[in-house]
């Protein structure tokens, strides 16, 4: 028995993702059974199913009876940046204190550093969000990584709306370089600063007018 390990209702969610994360469905844009039915030819009860996981991992919103892109506001910005910071400062002391690997970390920066000048943002977006999850994992806590994955994939909607923010979209992978020599260098209180600097960074790149 061979198993089918890409079905057609994951590629339809990878499908939508990439296209709500490289900003081709631009926020508030609505999404109805029989529109995506239609665009993908799948059937209906598919599109169902794909559209709860993405309304699961918080990348489609419901408003009303209706479901459409998350269009969020300074507040919900502040918000998750609010939930974010203590994480991934725990995750950054955690590391240091306990003398934590951080090969996938590096592999993951690694893969940012190398897409090609051509690379779509939400490529980038994709390899941000892997060195940050593997930079949590390095604490060696499980439940922070049960906790952290579910906060990025809504954190994705955000860097969605920063590629304005990058002229050059290689500087994401210098910025994340200088963090990660920053907490090999093993000083807690330095790392901590550099990680609430990074971090304040993306923040005021979203608020910003």
């Amino acid at each position: 028995m061979v198993l089918q390990t890409t079905t057609t209702r994951d590629a339809l969610v990878a499908e939508v993702r990439r296209r709500i994360l490289s900003g081709s469905l631009e926020p508030g844009t609505p999404l109805t059974e029989q529109g995506l039915a239609t665009t993908f030819g799948v059937a209906r009860p598919t599109v169902r199913s794909a559209l709860q996981e993405l309304v699961a991992r918080h990348l489609v919103v419901r408003a009303g009876r209706s479901l459409r892109v998350p269009l969020l506001t300074g507040d919900d910005v502040r918000d998750l940046f609010t939930v974010r910071l203590p994480l991934e400062i725990t995750a950054t002391r955690l590391i240091i204190e306990q003398a934590r690997p951080m090969d996938a970390a590096e592999r993951a920066l690694a893969g940012l550093e190398s897409l090609p000048p051509a690379a779509g943002w939400s490529e980038r977006v994709e390899a941000h969000t892997a060195f940050h999850l593997a930079l949590v994992d390095a604490a060696g806590s499980p439940r922070l990584s049960r906790i952290y994955p579910p906060l990025q994939e809504e954190m994705q909607l955000c860097l969605a709306r920063l590629r304005e923010s990058y002229p050059d979209p290689r500087t994401l992978a210098v910025e994340h370089r200088r963090l990660l020599e920053v907490i090999a260098a093993g000083d807690v209180a330095a790392a901590e600063a550099e990680m609430t600097d990074h971090l304040a960074r993306a923040r005021d790149g979203l608020l910003a007018p």
